[in-house]
């Protein structure tokens, strides 16, 4: 069976600079999480729904440790897919999507040192972006 739904690299690179920090606000949450929610309603007032605070709260805490567990399949893709990059790939990719300086600055140097173009240079980045994508498609994705 073919899949038309390519993998977004570049959605995935950008969304790769915040995954520790999303992984600290999910621990955090999750560490708030009481471990058995206590309710006393002295009111007297009572609904007719039903409400399962203890189920509630194992819910949210199923949903957090999935999504830790995603981020941190994620992370593994990324180490996969970069350990199989050459150092001018790497320079590449940090310079892109890892900028310590202004893009257009780094494009400049990386072009300088590798005597090309601006356009030449954003075309080696279209290389690497589908070489990423075709390691990371063919180990995670593949059947």
């Amino acid at each position: 069976m073919v899949n038309w739904r390519r993998f977004d690299i570049e959605a995935f690179l950008k969304a790769s600079k915040g995954w520790d920090e999303d992984i600290e606000k999910l621990q955090r949450d999750l560490d708030c999480l009481p471990e058995l929610p206590a309710v006393s309603n002295d009111s007297g007032i009572h609904s007719g729904n039903i409400s399962d605070l203890t189920a509630q709260t194992v819910i949210k805490k199923l949903k957090i440790l999935d999504d830790i567990e995603e981020i941190k399949l994620n992370k593994e893709m990324l180490v996969y897919a970069v350990r199989r990059l050459s150092k001018d790939e790497i320079r590449l990719l940090k310079g892109f999507f890892y900028p310590r300086k202004p893009i257009g600055i780094f494009v400049q140097e990386y072009g300088l040192d590798h005597g090309l173009g601006k356009n030449l240079v954003y075309a080696e980045r279209e290389k690497l972006l589908e070489k990423m994508r075709m390691l990371i498609e063919g180990e995670f994705y593949d059947e």
